[in-house]
């Protein structure tokens, strides 16, 4: 069986990130737009392209603040439990910032994974540029399959 994993950095109205995990290639993604509407369809597109087995994503309970961003973030993810893929899980937020924050300050590592300082540098996966919501992506299969050992 081939494993097919499409996990998520969403974003309301900023960046979503995507990380697709098939087998053992990962291939990065992200849309930077102001309108939920077109993040969900961002990850429709590829959820129709490469028909994942798993779909993951960062949730959140982040919800005292009020305000069009937030909102349209908590639309997003309402549709994205929505979707039909075979199985749908997510990993809370704190966990991955958790993660994310151990990367920073050296206390993780993460194999083919690596912060280059300097203009233009940043995190490298395998020695290709990533951004930060694609790395979140990647953070939330990361957290996922070190719980589930896929």
């Amino acid at each position: 069986m081939t494993n097919r994993i499409l996990s998520i950095d969403p974003s309301g109205t900023g960046t979503t990130g995507i990380c697709l995990i098939n087998n053992q290639t990962i291939e990065f993604k992200e849309i930077k737009d102001i309108y939920w509407k077109n993040h969900y369809n961002f990850i429709v597109a590829n959820i129709n392209l490469y028909q994942p087995n798993l779909l993951l994503f960062e949730n959140t309970n982040f919800i005292n603040n009020r305000n069009k961003d937030s909102l349209n973030l908590i639309r997003l993810l309402g549709a994205i439990e929505c979707l039909a893929v075979e199985k749908v899980e997510s990993i809370n937020v704190v966990k991955v910032k958790q993660v994310s924050k151990a990367l920073f300050s050296g206390q993780v590592k993460i194999e083919s994974l690596e912060y280059l300082p300097g203009r233009g540098k940043g995190w490298m996966w395998k020695g290709k540029r990533v951004s930060i919501h694609q790395l979140e992506a990647y953070l939330v299969f990361y957290l996922y399959n070190n719980l589930n050992n896929i």
